[in-house]
């Protein structure tokens, strides 16, 4: 009888570590969604989205945090554009020039602005600041390409987006091969100036990932500021758990049986 304990033990620890190794295995590959919150406020409500966000950030080992603060703002000449290497990965516009009023400097670029008595409604989102300090602008073009690596493996991220389908378009993300289509506009105009605090989860951890943002028309801009990328406790799969606690259950048989041999 001892011996068929030490095979199934053998063989629950075998199974542990398949599955262990299953899950190491699937983490080198492209990471898939577990899930994304789109949470609204209005422009009023700005100190309880920041408190979201700060709470939020508090729970995770953070790999970077980026408020666009160290970066120059358009001054009504010059600007930064496009971002490269920011403490959270490359930001990049595509779709086309821009094509709205907001528009400034290369329109076919991203531009990190710090104007929040701009008729259009983004601002800044620094802690403490009400519509103060800069973001980064998609200067209406149809989105921005945000490219994530250098920083070790992650599995969270958080940020704002301002001001978005204010205008008539449909906001969607794109994170990896997975596209969340019409998550803001779908119903309607929103109001101007409004803000959304997205939270990102993977279902594993990696050390690359693209999100793409987006509206479906060039002349309806939106911003991004307080972007977090982190990484958080994941639970393991069912799977695993109930092995885990075969292996626990059959290791307390032996002990038993051992002290009554």
């Amino acid at each position: 009888m001892l011996s068929r304990v030490k095979l199934c033990l053998g063989a629950a620890a075998t199974a542990v570590a398949l599955t262990m190794t299953m899950m190491t295995t699937t983490a080198a590959f492209a990471a898939t969604v577990s899930s994304l919150s789109f949470d609204k406020f209005t422009r009023d409500q700005l100190p309880a989205a920041q408190a979201a966000l700060a709470s939020y950030q508090g729970s995770l080992a953070l790999k970077g945090v980026e408020t666009f603060k160290d970066y120059k703002a358009w001054d009504g000449s010059k600007g930064t554009a496009s971002p490269k290497n920011t403490n959270v990965g490359s930001f990049t516009a595509f779709g086309g020039g821009g094509s709205g009023h907001s528009v400034v400097g290369d329109a076919g670029k991203l531009q990190v602005r710090s104007d929040p008595t701009m008729p259009w409604g983004r601002y800044g989102t620094d802690a403490g600041q009400p519509l103060g300090g800069n973001w980064l602008d998609s200067n209406d073009n149809l989105g921005m390409k945000w490219e994530i690596g250098g920083l070790g493996k992650f599995n969270t991220l958080a940020f704002f987006v301002l001001d978005a389908a204010d205008v008539g378009g449909k906001f969607s993300i794109k994170v990896g091969d997975t596209l969340y289509s019409n998550l803001a506009g779908a119903d309607g105009k929103l109001a101007n100036g409004n803000i959304q605090l997205v939270r990102i989860m993977l279902s594993e951890a990696v050390s690359e990932l693209t999100v793409e943002l987006m509206h479906d028309r060039t002349n309806d801009g939106f911003g991004i500021d307080g972007a977090a990328v982190g990484l958080a406790p994941v639970p393991l799969p069912p799977a695993a758990l109930l092995l885990g606690t075969g292996l626990v259950g059959l290791v307390g048989l032996r002990r038993r049986r051992a002290a009554t041999a």
